[in-house]
């Protein structure tokens, strides 16, 4: 197993050395479990009304209690489960449900925008593939240098793939949660039971579940890194060829551009840029010029008419935070085509939450006595700087890494809405205030206004208007996001539709409602699914009431039965 970074957070936790760690985990341990048995009783010979939700089972009760024990030890031990070298190889031979491949790093040319970075090399990816039989419609691989498909499972070299199928295979992206810092892709990891779910109950053909690099192993952004990877490994494994056998679109995974658009070439980003600068004019022009983004359109609308395959991208807890990442980068890049849909499941999408302004600005997290995440601001803030890396701190504050945080949405939406939804819950609204919020997938959105110096999208120039008559230059300005779209979009201007499941007990409710918010003002379809009384990723835990687990998957896939 190749060394590991050095933890950062580690090094300033309490019991992360030896031996005060092993006599704290066990102690901790112990303790819990006998508290399992006191709980049993407590919740057991009282009444309903004493539990954190009525609606609640002493199994339920237990299993929350628990895990949040559990939690806690990650803080103070620095503790990770569930986790593997993502550089190691798996047995086939020990799979049951799913077969072990490797997809190769990303080709070079698509290298662009937040991924180039030079610090963070690109490796080979390992997947753990649903199921373990390939099915016949989907093809094995694509020789790099022409395009042409390997003779396998009936395929001849040369022949159409749309023809021989006969019908459009559904393809799943799975990205599982851990904070970054646990669990794993392997069949047997606790968020494995969703890949699991779906394929049992046949809502995709296929589903690739990405080992992508914790934060033990590489900085951010290697996770999207991989995603991106895998990504464009399904893009070209799926990509109609001529009847010449040529591939319709370039071999690497771009398509064929109109002869208008011959003399078109895309930028390459090499470093992280502050695209909202106002002093830089280059980047103020390329985002006034619709045409570029017309060009963009065209050749992302050819590629997609050019794949037969819809792909939907998967993710729980920390998972769907990459998701909504690795669209954002297919977005702004476009250099491949998009996703037809994302499944954000609990998804984490404001982990600048733990670096406030000032301790005393630091606002807790809802339903503290519901849910089983921890929200100490300390260790979360210790873990996620080890995420970062080598990049700054106001990274965080990147639409890629928190696109519900408070100081993004000003940036792009203004005071005003950024304050709406500053303190949202559920359990806050009125009655006619939640039955919105719960059918807003309904609601026509609210286009964005275009505005001046924006393109089709924002304004270059964003925040206060303080913050924008003497902007603060400085690499580390906290002023505004460091990453905006190249493209003078909006935050979720042309992301795909999304099906959004979230517990109303769960931590996660403010930030997850703040998502949802800003993708419907921008224009994206999105279906909520409100989980009553239900704690964070509820999905993923096997003691929760499974009627409960099971109206939700009724849900989902209905859904995903429409993509």
């Amino acid at each position: 197993m190749p060394p590991q970074r050095r933890q950062t957070y580690q090094a300033a936790m309490p019991y992360a050395k030896e031996p005060l760690k092993s006599i704290y985990v066990g102690q901790r341990l112990f303790t819990s479990l006998v508290m399992c048995i006191w709980w049993a009783l407590y919740y057991g010979l009282l009444p309903r009304s004493y539990r954190p939700r009525p609606s609640w089972t002493i199994k339920c009760c237990i299993s929350v209690n628990f895990m949040r024990r559990i939690y806690r030890v990650t803080e103070l031990a620095g503790v990770t489960w569930g986790t593997r070298n993502p550089d190691q190889e798996c047995d086939n031979k020990s799979l049951k449900y799913t077969r072990f491949e490797w997809v190769d790093p990303l080709p070079e040319d698509l290298r662009t925008g937040i991924i180039a970075d030079p610090q963070v090399p690109f490796r080979r990816v390992g997947c753990f593939v649903w199921p373990k039989e390939r099915p016949k419609i989907i093809p094995t691989c694509v020789n790099g240098e022409n395009g042409q498909i390997d003779s396998q499972d009936g395929l001849e070299d040369g022949g159409d793939i749309e023809a021989t199928a006969g019908e459009v295979p559904l393809i799943g992206i799975f990205l599982h949660g851990g904070g970054y810092c646990h669990m794993s892709a392997h069949e047997t990891s606790s968020t494995s039971k969703i890949p699991a779910r779906l394929m049992k109950d046949k809502a995709f053909t296929e589903i690739h579940a990405v080992e992508y690099r914790l934060l033990q192993h590489a900085p951010f952004p290697a996770a999207v890194q991989d995603a991106a990877a895998v990504y464009a490994h399904i893009v070209r494994r799926h990509q109609r060829r001529s009847a010449k056998g040529s591939s319709s679109g370039r071999s690497s995974g771009k398509t064929a551009t109109a002869p208008e658009e011959e003399d078109y070439e895309k930028p390459q980003f090499d470093a992280v840029i502050d695209y909202l600068s106002v002093d830089n004019e280059s980047y103020r022009e390329q985002a006034k010029n619709k045409r570029e983004n017309a060009k963009i359109h065209a050749r992302v609308s050819e590629a997609s008419a050019n794949l037969n395959c819809k792909i939907v991208l998967i993710g729980d807890s920390a998972g769907g935070n990459l998701v909504l990442a690795l669209a954002r980068w297919i977005r702004d890049e476009g250099v491949l085509p998009p996703p037809d849909g994302l499944l954000l499941l609990s998804p984490s999408c404001d982990p600048s939450h733990a670096f406030p302004e000032t301790p005393s600005s630091y606002i807790p997290r809802p339903h503290a006595d519901t849910d089983y995440l921890v929200d100490t601001p300390e260790p979360r803030a210790l873990l996620q700087r080890t995420f970062l890396g080598h990049n700054p701190v106001e990274t965080m504050h990147s639409p890629y890494v928190s696109p519900a945080s408070g100081r993004v949405l000003t940036a792009f939406y203004g005071d005003a809405f950024a304050a709406s939804v500053s303190d949202l819950t559920i359990a806050q609204l009125d009655d006619q205030q939640r039955q919105y919020l719960r059918t807003m997938s309904s609601v026509p959105a609210t286009p964005v206004p275009t505005t001046p110096g924006g393109g089709n999208g924002i304004a270059l120039v964003l925040g206060p208007p303080e913050a924008t008559s003497e902007p603060d230059r400085s690499p580390t300005s906290l002023q505004r996001p460091i990453i905006a779209s190249p493209r003078g979009l909006s935050l979720f201007t042309e992301f795909p539709k999304a099906c959004v499941v979230l517990g109303d007990a769960e931590r996660l409710e403010r930030e997850v409602t703040k998502l949802v918010g800003a993708m419907e003002r921008d224009g994206t379809e999105v279906h909520t699914i409100w989980v009553k009384d239900a704690p964070h990723d509820v999905l993923m835990m096997g003691w929760w009431d499974e009627k409960v687990r099971d109206a939700v998957w009724k849900q989902v896939e209905e859904w995903l039965a429409q993509v």
